[in-house]
């Protein structure tokens, strides 16, 4: 998988910063539902979950049966502490708890909690996916122990992580391998010729550029559409991008259709500057925007560019046709004046919030892996969004998110989320330019990974469900 040097963890807080640390949560710990490879909700730690008629009180039963992998046994104080522990500000999970009134979140019986939420949430279950439950006072996670399909054994920061299999998982005849190995290897060649040589067995995030090259190579390629998206991205209280006529210049002179060809090698769809192809309640009404240079030239004219614009895009091959896509972006800008400088920096702490990751004015990303819309927004778009990358700061996209959370009926929450993406559409500070597929490698000794809308490798459950067949 692709590094992330340092920053690489088994700790669930850090799961959503990058996809290595997402499989290696994975690996060693449940969350309380499970993301099919269809974005269906499948039991996980919980099997059943029921709400109230107004959707504001849920009653989640827990899975019985269920240990530690320390041998302790699984219980509905290790779900009450979880909820606590990631609602600490500090921790990038927070947002999937905003919403629940943690003071009479209570326990009903050995396996059963009630959960209050501070307003309805039709989509909590979805919201929820993203709850890796941790043992009940854990508070250092350098020797992870979790519930999940294997236990960890050792973590190398920027070389590789080992795990073995959990001989009592609760899913049984589950995991199939014996180990698990997750080496970090940045660089994309190396990568590849691992695969083909045989020191590794499965490839995440196959390069696009190489991937046409070696599929008759005796190497499986996993291809399917997923929810995953990449964007160019603006802070929107930096200069030029304080300014909504640069932004949506900016959006004008893309041609998302080339760089779908091009950098993604055709693996996507073209993109219509909002997140979330594909999860419920998206905004499909909205109509495709479409490249007008001449458009883009009069307001910047307006915003007081009219003899052009030079400004700095960073980028990192942090993810396939990231960098192939700055580069054409910015020969794709000169049509209308913009000169875009590219600049290139370190993979390995692109994502790193303690260093230049949400301080940049203008750069790329990749966002993958949220059940539903109000995960997204919650985490990416609102002021105190643990990853708000363009610096939204207006307060009232905050009330909209929660009316459309809050709506009960499904034409009224269709509604606010309209209104929601719109606003983003207009003014936001996002160029979403691609629905990037799943792209991943296997060697032929490696079956039963089903491709996954939801996650590269189907993710969270695809690595315990590969078998070797060697």
């Amino acid at each position: 998988m692709l590094g992330a040097g340092k920053s690489e963890s088994f700790n669930p807080s850090g799961a959503t910063s990058a996809l290595i640390n997402m499989a290696m949560t994975c690996a060693v710990y449940d969350s309380l539902v499970d993301i099919g490879p269809n974005m269906e909700i499948r039991p996980a730690l919980a099997t059943r979950w029921t709400s109230d008629k107004d959707a504001q009180t849920w009653t989640l039963t827990l899975r019985e049966g269920v240990t530690w992998h320390d041998g302790k046994p699984f219980t509905v104080q290790d779900v009450i502490y979880t909820l606590r522990w990631m609602a600490d500000p500090d921790n990038q999970l927070s947002v999937s708890v905003a919403n629940v009134d943690l003071d009479h979140v209570k326990a009903t019986g050995p396996h059963s909690i009630v959960i209050p939420l501070k307003s309805p949430d039709l989509l909590f279950p979805q919201t929820i996916s993203a709850c890796w439950v941790v043992q009940d006072g854990t508070t250092d996670f350098s020797k992870p122990v979790g519930t999940g399909p294997f236990i960890f054994a050792s973590l190398d920061q920027g070389r590789q992580s080992v795990c073995r299999r959990n001989p009592v998982y609760w899913d049984k005849g589950k995991p199939y391998v014996d180990e698990l190995v997750i080496q970090s290897i940045d660089d994309n060649t190396a990568r590849v010729n691992a695969l083909l040589g045989g020191q590794i067995d499965v490839l995440a995030q196959m390069p696009f550029t190489q991937a046409r090259a070696h599929a008759s190579s005796g190497i499986r390629l996993l291809d399917t559409p997923s929810t995953a998206s990449q964007a160019f991205y603006m802070a929107v209280d930096r200069k030029p991008f304080d300014d909504v006529r640069v932004r949506q210049a900016m959006r004008l002179l893309v041609d998302r259709r080339q760089l779908v060809d091009v950098a993604l090698f055709g693996f996507g769809t073209v993109a219509n500057d909002l997140f979330g192809k594909g999860l419920e309640f998206f905004a499909d009404a909205i109509p495709q925007r479409k490249r007008d240079v001449q458009q883009a030239r009069a307001l910047l004219a307006q915003a007081g560019y009219a003899d052009g614009l030079t400004v700095t895009l960073e980028t990192a091959a942090v993810a396939p046709g990231m960098v192939e896509a700055a580069t054409l972006f910015a020969q794709q800008a000169k049509d209308g004046g913009v000169t875009i400088n590219v600049s290139q920096v370190d993979a390995t702490s692109y994502f790193d919030p303690t260093l230049q990751y949400l301080q940049r004015p203008f750069a790329q990303t990749l966002w993958a892996g949220f059940a539903n819309l109000a995960n997204f927004y919650q985490y990416a778009v609102l002021p105190d969004g643990y990853g708000n990358e363009t610096h939204w700061t207006k307060e009232q996209t905050g009330v909209q998110v929660a009316a459309a959370m809050a709506a009960t009926r499904e034409s009224a929450a269709q509604s606010a989320w309209l209104a929601v993406q719109q606003e983003q559409w207009d003014a936001g500070g996002y160029i979403w330019w691609a629905n990037v597929n799943n792209l991943d490698a296997t060697s032929s000794r490696v079956a039963g990974i089903t491709p996954s809308r939801y996650l590269a490798l189907g993710l969270p459950s695809g690595l315990a469900n590969a078998y070797f067949t060697a």
